[in-house]
């Protein structure tokens, strides 16, 4: 992978591709770390998942209609902060980028918990 997609892997280019119910495509993405980052996307990072989504889907065209740039918390100490501050109250914050991987599983957890 090194060799063959080394920008892609310093850019945490991971493809992820879901269809709208009107057809359209919602693609992404990519992850870079840091303590304060940049609020906009370079143009290269959407041109190499462009470039993945053509290759892996055999598109010939692909027309990006709109672009969204999230900011995720992340910590080096823990992946998951829960806190409870009163008792109807639950706060639960990913801090390792895998948040639409395990909410569910985390909120049963939190669910069975209290």
């Amino acid at each position: 992978m090194e060799r063959e997609e080394s920008e892609s892997l310093a850019h945490g280019i991971h493809l992820i591709v879901v269809q709208s119910a009107d057809g359209s495509l919602v693609v992404g993405d990519s992850h870079h770390y840091g303590p304060v980052l940049e609020p906009f996307a370079p143009q290269r990072v959407d041109e190499l998942i462009l470039e993945h989504l053509r290759r892996t889907v055999h598109l010939q065209e692909a027309r990006v209609t709109e672009r969204w740039v999230g900011t995720y918390p992340s910590s080096a100490h823990t992946d998951c902060i829960i806190d409870q501050p009163d008792d109807a109250t639950r706060v639960v914050l990913v801090t390792s980028g895998t948040g639409a991987s395990t909410a569910f599983g985390i909120a049963e957890e939190v669910f069975h918990a209290w």
